[in-house]
């Protein structure tokens, strides 16, 4: 039986993966595998979300059909913005659109990678503090001036913009998340089961540091 104190009080969090041709499979893949593993698979819902019909490739060898339009898609709980060919979401005007009209309907924004460009790209990040990839930390500098950009963390948390830093740091601040909504037990056994290892038994460790960043934000 399945522990009710595992399934938030308003059901499955849906969980929106936005993708385009070229995104990065590990960037949307890590964080659907950890929320599709919450709550033993009840906590939330997720599916895949696109700006336009499927089908689209990923790394140049997984095709993958969206489940969703994300102009027609019901509000998320989580929106996942991935990194992988950022320039192609950002010179695409029906995604960034459909991006900016989501976004405010979404619990929590929530870029891995170069998602934090597409973000900025879309006037998501400003006044925020917020990580991205290490080899795009200068440029996300350039592109998102009013944006306090940090080196050295896997993710930030503002609230309702969290941004990891690259690839596998979104499974760090999916685990996160995941703490947030069901508690750090919880995101230990998420942990466990997906045999990921790091800080505190939730997250991993790598080049961009071992650790969160949480953002105070006025009460």
């Amino acid at each position: 039986m399945t522990d009710p104190t595992l399934v938030p009080p308003r059901g499955p969090v849906p969980v929106h993966l936005l993708l385009w041709d070229g995104v990065e499979l590990l960037d949307f893949a890590g964080p659907g595998q950890v929320f599709a593993a919450a709550g033993e698979g009840r906590a939330f819902r997720v599916r895949t979300v696109a700006a336009h019909p499927g089908p689209l490739r990923s790394q140049g060898f997984l095709t993958i059909h969206p489940e969703l339009l994300l102009q027609e898609a019901p509000p998320a709980g989580i929106l996942v913005v991935p990194g992988g060919s950022a320039h192609r979401p950002m010179a695409d005007p029906v995604l960034m659109n459909a991006l900016r009209a989501a976004a405010p309907r979404a619990e929590v924004v929530f870029s891995v990678c170069t998602g934090a460009r597409v973000l900025a790209a879309a006037g998501l990040l400003e006044g925020h503090t917020a990580t991205t990839w290490h080899g795009a930390l200068d440029q996300l500098r350039a592109e998102a001036p009013g944006t306090r950009v940090v080196s050295g963390v896997r993710w930030v948390d503002n609230g309702r913009i969290v941004t990891a830093a690259g690839v596998s740091a979104g499974i760090d601040a999916a685990l996160h998340l995941v703490q947030r909504w069901l508690g750090p037990e919880e995101a230990r056994r998420v942990a466990r089961y997906m045999e990921y290892g790091g800080v505190d038994g939730i997250s991993g460790g790598g080049s961009a540091g071992t650790a969160g960043l949480v953002v105070e934000r006025p009460s």
